[in-house]
């Protein structure tokens, strides 16, 4: 059986392209976590939500299965995300850093061409994650049980 990573992205495209990392003004992260790379996850739930996440900040708890967005307002429930598959054999082990638990970045390839792409709603983060506000209270509550109980069947 093959060892798949998924990419996660908001973004439609044939080949997922080496990009540098960035974060905000005044947000600080580990020195070796803002790398040129492609970033991917043996996490299908983690690349759903990376490809479903707003702008700014995104925080989010694996324990507890939730996610803060600094402005969850901008979060749309029908947006189209797309989830790469790539088959990790394909990646000499050398050019492949970890990063942590939930990601790893291909620093040494310019590009990797996936062996599919999965075209989903935005919504499907709510399989995985509950939303959030600031305050912890639950946001959209209305996809969630549905969602939550349609995972439930197939796992």
């Amino acid at each position: 059986m093959e060892n798949i990573l998924y990419h996660g992205s908001n973004k439609r495209f044939e080949e997922i392209h080496k990009n540098q990392a960035e974060v905000g003004p005044g947000i600080s992260v580990p020195g070796g976590e803002l790398l040129d790379a492609i970033y991917l996850t043996p996490d299908f739930g983690f690349a759903v939500a990376i490809a479903a996440k707003t702008g700014g900040l995104t925080e989010i708890d694996d324990e507890k299965h939730t996610i803060v967005f600094e402005r969850p307002e901008d979060f749309d429930p029908d947006k189209e995300i797309y989830i790469y598959a790539i088959d990790a054999s394909q990646i000499p082990k050398e050019n492949i850093k970890y990063v942590d638990e939930r990601q790893v970045a291909v620093t040494e390839m310019k590009k990797i061409t996936p062996l599919n792409v999965q075209e989903l709603k935005a919504r499907e983060i709510l399989k995985y994650y509950t939303i959030l506000d600031s305050d912890g209270n639950e946001l959209f509550s209305e996809f969630h049980d549905d969602l939550f109980k349609e995972n439930i069947k197939f796992h």
